[in-house]
């Protein structure tokens, strides 16, 4: 038996010299396909190697009739020790494509400690794509790198806005959201801030009829701080209130925790916010929240049309991935955040530098 190696630049060129050279009843071993050139292996040009082989006699009759001389017949034996090298070779050669670094493999720094802080891998690798790799950058300048990161998440909160009141009118905000997020501390902290420090006159309106306790915090808020505290049971009730606070600066409204997965609750909250078309709706997002949780709370309070999200307990948070998460996914203006349970102190506008850096904690 005969065999023989040939290469050529596709199939169909090396099955002409394998019929060439061996003839029609040429048998083919074994093909592959290879790259020729580059560097190790990679950037070369696409080759095909096919092994094929012709009995003793057949190729006898070939040489005579293209009178060509060839080599002599290969046994089985060297045969089997050709095909004995190529395999070797062929798994030396995957133990150094393995050994070589992949693009699934790498992995950045940055991306990592943005994951780790729980950010969706896919927003995570939009971020740092085209960033400079900080493995790459020796000395200080790595920090050149992170500064460029925390510039794109700047960016993604850069939608920073309070509540806006104006000289004349009267302004309305409500702070709706699920149970336990902390809507009636921070209604008695906002309550505080515009009253005491800023001087404006201020009304609480509170829907939470649901939890007495929460009515009587309310109320002892308002004592304290000298503003005037009406209940609300229906949408009639609270349009009669709004009427009456016309006169003030400022009215702000707290509404019962909803459940998100209950509609009648959610319906019930939209018939409420639906007396006047000018309230301004905050949704109330505790950062302690998973983000899988906080993504059904905004997907099930858009009924509501909040305008704004306004985040508790930052400083419980162990990290405050969610916000990104949710601020890519919704892009929507950001109020307050709420940094401890004090009254009126913890308690500031959400800064979009302040939080990047909290997302970028190691």
């Amino acid at each position: 038996m005969k065999v023989k190696l040939f290469t050529a630049q596709n199939m169909a060129e090396a099955m002409a010299q394998v019929k060439q050279d061996l003839g029609r009843d040429a048998v083919i071993l074994h093909t592959r396909r290879f790259k020729k050139g580059g560097i190790l292996g990679f950037f070369g040009k696409e080759m095909v190697e096919v092994m094929a082989a012709v009995d003793s006699a057949a190729a006898t009759i070939a040489e005579k009739k293209m009178q060509i001389a060839l080599p002599p017949a290969t046994d089985d034996t060297q045969l089997t020790a050709l095909q004995l090298e190529m395999s070797n070779m062929r798994k030396i050669m995957e133990q150094m494509l393995c050994q070589l670094p992949t693009k699934g493999k790498q992995t950045s720094p940055l991306l990592d400690l943005l994951i780790k802080n729980d950010i969706e891998p896919l927003i995570a690798a939009n971020l740092v794509k085209g960033l400079p790799d900080e493995k790459s950058i020796v000395g200080s300048d790595q920090s050149i790198v992170r500064k460029l990161l925390l510039d794109r998440i700047v960016n993604y909160l850069q939608k920073v806005d309070g509540i806006d009141i104006s000289p004349s009118g009267c302004k309305t905000v409500a702070l709706i959201g699920p149970t336990g997020v902390g809507k009636t501390t921070t209604i008695a902290k906002l309550a505080a801030n515009f009253a005491l420090k800023e001087g404006y006159k201020v009304a609480l309106v509170t829907a939470d009829t649901y939890r007495i306790a929460a009515v009587e915090q309310l109320k002892i808020y308002g004592d304290i701080m000298g503003i005037p505290i009406e209940i609300v049971y229906s949408p009639d009730e609270l349009k009669a209130a709004l009427y009456r606070h016309n006169d003030k600066n400022l009215v702000l409204i707290d509404t019962a925790g909803r459940s998100p997965s209950n509609h009648y609750q959610l319906a019930e909250l939209q018939a409420l916010l639906a007396v006047d078309p000018y309230i301004e709706t905050h949704l109330v997002l505790s950062t302690t929240t998973k983000y899988k949780d906080a993504l059904e709370i905004v997907n099930k309070f858009s009924v509501c049309s909040p305008q704004k999200f306004l985040f508790t307990k930052v400083d419980e948070a162990s990290n405050i991935g969610t916000i990104l998460n949710l601020l890519y996914h919704f892009p929507t203006t950001v109020s307050y955040m709420t940094t401890g349970q004090s009254v009126p102190d913890d308690i500031e506008l959400a800064s979009s530098t302040k939080l990047a850096n909290m997302i970028l904690r190691d």
